[in-house]
C-alpha cells in the first residue's frame, strides 16, 4: 500500500496569517508540524516520528544533525534503514502562501517557503513557479489538490514537496529534493545530489546527474534506471489499470491501482563530484 495523503500530511496547522500581499500571495505560520520526521523506504508506509530526547534512532540523529531542533524533516532510507537523504524543512524559514485564487506565475527567493492552498479546486499556479533562490522550497497539500503548469529551478538546494506537476521537470542544479510530487511529463535530472521520494512520474527519465537517490516511486514509462552512483530503494514501474487514462495519474484514481513490478536500477559506478551535503 503506497502512502495515503492522510499519512504524508498528518500536520496541523494554526495559520496566523497577514494581510495579503502583491499578487494575491500572504505570509504566515510553517504549514509542517516542527520538531517531527517522515521516515520514507523502511516501510511500506511512510512513518511520522517525533524528534525529541527519546529519540535516539539514526533518523532521528540525522534530522538533529542536518536540519537542527526547530525544523520538520523527510527522512529518506534504504531497504535497511540506513539514510540516505534528510530533507529539511526550517522553522526558521520565510513563509509565502499563494492563496486559494489561480495566479499566473509564482517564484520563491533565498530561504522562502512557497505553499499552495489545500482546496481541490484546480490548478493554483497556471504558468510556471520559478525557485529564484538557494533553499527555496514549493509545499503543496499533496498531489491531488495542489498543482501548477510548470517547474524551472535556477538555483541550489530546491525542495518540492506534495505538488503535482503537469509539465516536463528539468534538474539542472545541485542538491534537489522532491518528495511526494506528480511529475506528467519527463524528468531530466543533470544536477548532483537530488532525491526523488513517494513521487510519480508519467513520462520519461534521464539521469545524468551523480549521488541520485530514488526511494518509493512510480515510473510509468520506465522498467529500468541507470546513473552514477545510484541508490535505489522500493521504486516500481506501473501500468495503467485497463480502461484507465494513462496521462490522469491521479493518486488514488485507477492509475493509482495499476499493476505494479518492480523496477531495476543500475549503479554505474564513477566520479561522485561533490558528494551530498
Amino acid at each position: 500500500m503506497r502512502t495515503t495523503i492522510a499519512t504524508i500530511l498528518p500536520f496541523v496547522c494554526f495559520f496566523a496569517c497577514a494581510e495579503s500581499s502583491s499578487g494575491g500571495s500572504r505570509t504566515g505560520a510553517t504549514p509542517y508540524q516542527l520538531g517531527q520526521a517522515l521516515v520514507i523506504g523502511e516501510a511500506e508506509s511512510a512513518e511520522l516520528t517525533p524528534v525529541d530526547e527519546s529519540c535516539d534512532t539514526e533518523a532521528c540523529r540525522a534530522v538533529r544533525e542536518r536540519c537542527g531542533e526547530d525544523a520538520y524533516a523527510d527522512v529518506v532510507v534504504d531497504g535497511s534503514g540506513q539514510v540516505l537523504d534528510v530533507i529539511c524543512f526550517r522553522g526558521n524559514a520565510t513563509i509565502q502562501e499563494v492563496g486559494e485564487d489561480t495566479v499566473t506565475s509564482a517564484s520563491a527567493g533565498n530561504n522562502v517557503v512557497l505553499v499552495l492552498d489545500g482546496v481541490d479546486d484546480g490548478v493554483d499556479v497556471s504558468g510556471s513557479v520559478v525557485l529564484t533562490g538557494n533553499n527555496a522550497v514549493l509545499y503543496g497539500r499533496g498531489p491531488d489538490v495542489s498543482s501548477v503548469g510548470a517547474l524551472s529551478i535556477e538555483k541550489n538546494n530546491a525542495i518540492v514537496r506534495g505538488v503535482s506537476i503537469l509539465g516536463d521537470v528539468t534538474i539542472d542544479k545541485n542538491n534537489a529534493q522532491l518528495s511526494f510530487c506528480e511529475i506528467h511529463g519527463d524528468l531530466t535530472i543533470r544536477g548532483n545530489n537530488t532525491t526523488l521520494a513517494e513521487c510519480t512520474v508519467h513520462g520519461q527519465v534521464l539521469i545524468d546527474g551523480v549521488n541520485t537517490v530514488l526511494v518509493n516511486n512510480r515510473f510509468a514509462t520506465e522498467r529500468e534506471l541507470s546513473g552514477k552512483n545510484l541508490s535505489c530503494n522500493g521504486n516500481v514501474a506501473f501500468e495503467p489499470a485497463a480502461g484507465a487514462d494513462a496521462g490522469a495519474g491521479d493518486p488514488g484514481s485507477d492509475a493509482g491501482a495499476a499493476r505494479e513490478v518492480e523496477l531495476a536500477c543500475d549503479d554505474q559506478h564513477g566520479d561522485s563530484g561533490h558528494g551530498r551535503p
